[in-house]
C-alpha cells in the first residue's frame, strides 16, 4: 500500500484537480502483497479503498466528479468474513484454482460493497459514485 500512498501524495502535490477517478487494477494470482495481505484482495480491494480515501478531498473540490470502480459478475459469488477481515490478513489467499476464483469473487464483492457505501456517504455532494 506503500505505493498507494506514494502516487497520492506525488499527485496531490503536482494536480490541481481531479475530476474522474477510476479504480481498474486487478490481479487473480496467489499470494501476499509487501503489506503481507492476501495478494488479491490488497490489489483488488485494499489498493483501491485507500487511493479513493486519500484523493477524496480533491474530488470533491471539483465541479462535479466522480469515482468509478471496475468490478466483476463474480462478485456473484463472493462472501465476507468480517471476522477474518478485522483479525487475519489471510483473505485472498488460495491454492487452488477453484480457491483462487473464489477469493477474486470476494475482493469484487468488496469493490462493490465500497461503492455503494461511499455513494452513500457523498450524497448531497458533488461526487458521484459507479
Amino acid at each position: 500500500l506503500q505505493s498507494v500512498r506514494s502516487f497520492a501524495e506525488k499527485f496531490l502535490k503536482t494536480e490541481p484537480r481531479l475530476d474522474l477517478l477510476i479504480n481498474n487494477a486487478g490481479v487473480v494470482d496467489a499470494g501476499r502483497t509487501v503489506d503481507g495481505f492476501g495478494l488479491m484482495f490488497g490489489v483488488n480491494h485494499l489498493g483501491h479503498f485507500l487511493l479513493t480515501c486519500l484523493l477524496l478531498e480533491r474530488l470533491k473540490e471539483g465541479d462535479p466528479s466522480r469515482v468509478i470502480n471496475v468490478s466483476s459478475i463474480a462478485h456473484c459469488s463472493g462472501q465476507i468474513d468480517f471476522d477474518c477481515i478485522n483479525t487475519h490478513k489471510d483473505l485472498g489467499l488460495g491454492d487452488s484454482f477453484y480457491r483462487i476464483m473464489k477469493t477474486y469473487g470476494h475482493s469484487k464483492l468488496c469493490n462493490v460493497l465500497f461503492t455503494h457505501e461511499l455513494a452513500k456517504r457523498l450524497q448531497g455532494t458533488n461526487v458521484t459514485c459507479y
